[in-house]
């Protein structure tokens, strides 16, 4: 059984990834007008541009969003070659040779996998006068993520036995899928310093939010049971119809029947218009120190959702809020399981879940970057990016180095080399292809180091999509030759010279 269980949770730690927008490649891609969503003070240097899934362009499959995978360990941690007999075959900590103790610790204290996807349906912007550029983005986003402390894996290996007193602690879940509508602007405030701003108008779909999570495991000497000490909160707004018993605790739990409703009800009602409302806010700026040397820093996602329709909460405070005394594996059929994992099953395991309706409120993970920029050619430049992002119950960092190239006015290629969840093999690469008027782009934080160290990875993303962009191209030449965020006082004077007009201009 313990087997069965650890099986079950080494699953989830390798194949649960974390879908997260890795934007460090993108951050300082100057020809893909999407890199403005995370830095809003950087904006295009074409005129106009639109795109997004909507847009019925050649080149929208796979369709215009961020993919990627993250994991808490290295997939050599979990899947691995043994030693002596089996050294040409591949093992996992469950293995008889295997010492379940070397992965073990390996495990942080509590381990988050999570999910940040975004889904471009429609965005565009366009110049406005010399020095400011306005744009807008409808989206789909689903941001989520999951705690699994290290204590759950070592009482699954080692059983209640001899982790008498497991403390369950940080083990939680947190999803929000929402829609995004955004309006940014951002202006060449002077000839070195450009600022930007994007309000954004979040529509909620669904939640659930575990604001609170203590829970300890406690197996009494001479006993065949299990006592559950918890402080467990979770808020949602899933459309549940739950019944409680003459003390006032949850006694039946069931998910909404929608049989009698129409499709056009549903489809307003839960997915449209739902009634749960929310902001946020990104901002950056970025700063020319020298002709060659510039410094920015932006902050993503600064806002939060309120919870209105359906929005309720479950609680667990008890010293003895469960009795678990085991399952009787014998004669045992596949119905009888699935009454196990029935809700009202679960439900009946515990003696008191309180339960509430009302309002309330999420917040979104914020992340915050900051870095500088060396123009170290025409064609050349590299960047130094650090992010910080905010969860709930921690901050997650990381640190990429960059090597912008452009070789041609109508192609750009980034490579990239990241420190990402405590791991070092991340290389990335990004390259926008610019023929006429459509473009191609393509990002990744880790695409080149997961096929050169696979054993080793952690992450692999991929961002991509492609855009109409108009008025790019000058007479005279290339416009993006020149610094995305203003030339220097002495390049101005140059390019004045040459009958060429300052991009900053």
């Amino acid at each position: 059984m313990k087997k069965k269980l650890l099986t079950i949770l080494l699953s989830l730690l390798l194949f649960d990834a974390t879908f997260a927008q890795i934007d460090n490649t993108m951050y300082l891609m100057e020809r893909v007008p999407q890199s403005s969503f995370i830095n809003p003070s950087q904006f295009p240097n074409c005129k106009f541009y639109i795109g997004g899934l909507i847009i019925p362009l050649f080149g929208q499959l796979p369709p215009s969003m961020t993919v990627a995978v993250n994991l808490p360990v290295d997939y050599s941690d979990v899947i691995f070659h043994g030693e002596g007999a089996y050294k040409d075959s591949l093992i996992t900590p469950l293995h008889p040779t295997a010492n379940i103790d070397d992965f073990l610790k390996k495990l942080r204290k509590v381990n988050y996998t999570s999910l940040d996807l975004q889904m471009d349906l429609l965005n565009f912007g366009f110049k406005l006068g010399k020095k400011s550029f306005l744009s807008f983005d409808l989206s789909e986003r689903m941001i989520s993520d999951v705690g699994m402390p290290k204590s759950l894996f070592e009482f699954a290996a080692k059983g209640n036995d001899a982790v008498r007193n497991a403390d369950f602690t940080g083990l939680g879940v947190n999803v929000t899928y929402f829609h995004q509508l955004s309006l940014g602007f951002a202006s060449q405030v002077t000839k070195t310093f450009a600022a930007g701003f994007r309000a954004k108008l979040l529509v909620g779909v669904a939640n659930l939010a575990t604001t609170s999570s203590k829970i300890e495991l406690n197996t009494q000497e001479r006993t065949n049971y299990i006592n559950i000490k918890s402080e467990y909160t979770i808020n949602t707004n899933l459309p549940l119809e739950v019944t409680l018993n003459d003390d006032g605790y949850v006694d039946e739990m069931n998910f909404t029947d929608f049989s009698e409703e129409s499709v056009g009800t549903i489809v307003k009602d839960y997915a449209l218009m739902t009634g749960n409302y929310g902001a946020a806010f990104d901002f950056g700026f970025t700063k020319d120190i020298t002709s060659s040397l510039a410094a920015f820093a932006s902050v993503e996602d600064l806002g939060m959702i309120r919870w209105k329709t359906n929005a309720s909460q479950f609680a667990l405070y008890d010293e003895d809020s469960m009795r678990f005394e085991g399952v009787n594996i014998y004669n045992l059929q596949f119905n009888d399981f699935a009454e196990t994992i029935d809700l009202d099953s679960i439900v009946a395991n515990f003696k008191e879940i309180n339960y509430k309706e009302g309002a309330y409120t999420t917040k979104l993970p914020t992340k915050i970057y900051a870095g500088v920029r060396y123009r170290a050619t025409k064609r050349l430049s590299l960047g130094l990016l650090g992010k910080f992002e905010i969860l709930p119950n921690k901050v997650r960092s990381s640190a990429t180095v960059t090597a912008n190239f452009k070789p041609f006015k109508f192609t750009a290629a980034t490579l990239s080399y990241s420190f990402i969840n405590g791991n070092y093999n991340n290389i990335g690469v990004g390259f926008t292809v610019h023929p006429g008027p459509f473009q191609w782009y393509f990002v990744s934080d880790n695409l080149i180091g997961a096929l050169l160290f696979p054993a080793g990875a952690r992450s692999v993303s991929m961002r991509m999509g492609c855009n109409i962009v108009l008025g790019c191209v000058q007479k005279n030449g290339s416009r993006d030759d020149k610094s995305n965020r203003g030339a220097s006082l002495l390049d101005d004077k140059k390019n004045k010279n040459k009958g060429v007009v300052p991009y900053s201009k």
